[in-house]
């Protein structure tokens, strides 16, 4: 089956995301809890932990959904979703909370009583008030992943940096083009998407991705760059680089300093498949093309 470059992207990030649901001791255990109707789902609240009511519609969630107080899985993404209530805070032992392409335009302040949430889908809500959202998600202890893709995002809050406790960040598809400098503060951060986005700096942003300590792996695909700085060397501690989709024509020798970079992913750039040796013999650099000329 063939993938393009956005669906494989998805699924890599849902793969992984949801791997931190399953480490969650109950989850997975039994298929019996998964459910796509409220309804359903109702018929069994002391044991529903999985609820899946994604494209159905849901302009204005009905009360009953809080009621189911040991869901850990709610999906709500594509339900037309215009208000999110503040009964969300009733839900208290969710983990994992999809709330992508509806209309939200804030999220409530109980959102903060999810105590234990780790992973949050607010992508795809293009009058989110994301500086709002930030705010009361910096009391949220647990959260470990954020999406807010496809969210209109111009200019990035400072109050990003103090979400401090997140391991990977999604700002795919946004119109920015420089990070806040608070994002050295994230000290937990380990894997960055940045794809997507035609305004984005690459090289004016070098200096505040080196100083993320533990970014591991570092997403700036199709983003229409067309060379890597010499600065790419500051990245020290990115094991896993992903430039896939730019209109990149060589590779610089400052590559070869950047030594903890195990993979370099050049994919569906206009760059000759040569290995050179004496620039990263350490690097598994790949130069797969989607088309051939």
């Amino acid at each position: 089956m063939d993938f393009n470059p956005t669906t494989m992207k998805t699924l890599n990030i849902f793969i992984l995301l949801l791997a931190t649901i399953f480490a969650v001791p109950g989850m997975g255990q039994t298929n019996s809890n998964k459910n796509t109707s409220l309804q359903e789902a109702l018929n069994h609240v002391e044991t529903t932990e999985w609820l899946d009511l994604s494209k159905q519609t849901f302009e204005k969630l009905p009360d009953s959904l809080f009621l189911l107080t040991n869901l850990k899985y709610l999906d709500l993404s594509y339900t037309q979703l215009k208000e999110l209530s503040p009964r969300i805070g009733n839900l208290k032992q969710l983990r994992y909370l999809v709330l992508s392409y509806n209309e939200l335009k804030d999220i409530p302040e109980e959102i903060t009583q999810l105590r234990l949430l780790q992973s949050l889908y607010l992508d795809h809500n293009p009058e989110l008030d994301v500086a709002a959202a930030i705010h009361l998600l910096n009391d949220i202890p647990s959260l470990r992943m954020l999406s807010l893709a496809g969210d209109n995002i111009r200019t990035i809050p400072n109050e990003l940096g103090k979400l401090r406790t997140l391991e990977i960040l999604e700002l795919s598809e946004n119109d920015f083009s420089m990070l806040p400098a608070t994002m050295v503060e994230m000290e937990s951060l380990k894997v960055l998407y940045i794809n997507n986005n035609a305004y984005l700096n690459f090289k004016d942003n070098l200096k505040v991705l080196s100083k993320i300590k533990n970014l591991n792996e570092l997403h700036i695909e199709y983003d229409g760059i067309d060379e890597i700085p010499k600065e790419i060397s500051e990245l020290k501690s990115v094991e896993y680089l992903f430039l896939v989709g730019n209109n990149i024509f060589q590779l610089p020798p400052e590559i070869g300093e950047m030594k903890n970079l195990r993979f370099l992913d050049m994919s569906d750039n206009p760059l000759p498949p040569i290995y050179n040796e004496s620039l990263a013999p350490q690097i598994n650099i790949r130069f797969r093309r989607k088309y051939r000329d």
